[in-house]
């Protein structure tokens, strides 16, 4: 990948310039910089990775982050939409949702629409066509047509956007997260393991279950080796995307051009330190990120200083634990382009994670105790007068 170029911000919002290395560029914009990478424009003029350590804004917003919500999933305990509190969730731009339900064993995929209405439930357990044991992800084509990952079948399955099974085919991997980059090839993250390798690199998958290419640091780990863990995505285009490891330290987002690294944000925060933890001890982990134009939301998942466990052998309420979370929450919206983060909140609760157009996704509880799930839209509003 080369020698980085490390850049570090310095000045005021309308004053800002970099301090770079003499081996690196003279008097360099970040804004022209960071801008290029994201945009494409001038990225192939850069010789190595430049990695851009980002501040906070003069005029950072502290108290300005707000959540709409703009649907609710499970609670209908006259129909079929009860939920257990260990289901997956996903929602695509399109705004259609998808969950799958873990915690109760249901191998059936529900649909719901934009605002959270339960609009069909789709296959059956078992391992032939239209069957699943764990349909998870459920990933939108841009053709509106579905590709689901069921790791405990070996299988990638494609259906009509309404649910129609269409055909399958063999893929033994798991797959943690995976985006469309067209109607028939998709970006991966997941585990391969096979007799010569395992790891978690990214993969080029074909929707008929063709591993095109694996490309990555880990791409090719020999057996045994320790794994790392699996990254969240943002795609911008067919070849470039952003990343960020789950458990990675220090936090970091990475802009792939291709199949490497092409630059590298890095931001300094008290609740997410550079050292390792000690063994058994669970630190903050990222738990999403969206872009939007140059602009970056992403949450981080941190533990909770008031939390403590229930002594052994204590019945816990289900809706006391939800409300009592382990983990607090941090969600930033970071300029890319100007290298600053220009918001950053701390919320007393825990937000799951960020979902593929942006929303955010909370588990709560209804009357009864029990789960919901509420999709939450992030915004900004305005900043409160000192």
């Amino acid at each position: 990948m080369g020698t980085p170029h490390v850049l570090r911000a310095r000045g005021m919002l309308n004053s800002r310039f970099w301090r770079v290395p003499a081996t690196g560029f003279r008097r360099a914009s970040r804004a022209a910089i960071a801008s290029s990478l994201l945009l494409g424009s001038a990225s192939t003029s850069l010789a190595g990775q430049a990695v851009i350590e980002l501040v906070e804004a003069r005029g950072i917003c502290r108290d300005c982050i707000a959540f709409d919500t703009v649907a609710v999933l499970g609670g209908d305990y006259d129909g079929e939409n009860v939920l257990s509190s260990s289901t997956y969730v996903t929602r695509w731009p399109s705004g259609r949702t998808f969950a799958f339900d873990l915690g109760a064993g249901d191998p059936r995929i529900r649909f719901y629409t934009s605002g959270g209405r339960l609009e069909s439930i789709v296959g059956r357990g078992g391992e032939g066509p239209g069957e699943y044991w764990q349909p998870m992800p459920v990933v939108e084509l841009p053709n509106g047509r579905l590709a689901v990952f069921d790791d405990r079948n070996g299988r990638l399955s494609i259906l009509e956007a309404d649910g129609t099974f269409l055909n399958s085919a063999h893929f033994p991997h798991e797959v943690l997260l995976a985006h469309p980059l067209s109607d028939s090839v998709l970006l991966v993250n997941g585990t391969v393991r096979t007799r010569e390798r395992t790891g978690n690199p990214f993969h080029l998958v074909h929707i008929d279950g063709t591993i095109l290419e694996s490309f990555g640091p880990e791409a090719s780990l020999p057996p045994g080796a320790a794994e790392p863990g699996y990254r969240f995505i943002s795609v911008i285009d067919e070849r470039r995307f952003l990343a960020t490891a789950m458990s990675g330290r220090p936090y970091r987002i990475e802009l792939w051009d291709g199949r490497s690294v092409r630059a590298v944000w890095t931001r300094a925060a008290e609740w997410f330190p550079d050292e390792r933890l000690p063994p058994g001890e669970i630190g903050p982990y990222v738990a999403g990120l969206h872009r939007d134009g140059s602009r970056l939301w992403t949450i981080v998942g941190v533990p909770d200083p008031a939390y403590t466990p229930a002594p052994p052998g204590t019945r816990v309420v289900a809706d006391a634990q939800y409300r009592d979370s382990r983990w607090d929450t941090v969600v930033e919206l970071i300029d890319l382009a100007l290298g600053e983060v220009v918001a950053s909140q701390r919320f007393d609760e825990d937000i799951h994670r960020l979902l593929w157009d942006g929303t955010a996704l909370r588990l709560a509880a209804d009357d009864l105790g029990g789960p919901l799930y509420q999709i939450l839209a992030l915004r900004l509003r305005a900043q409160p007068e000192p």
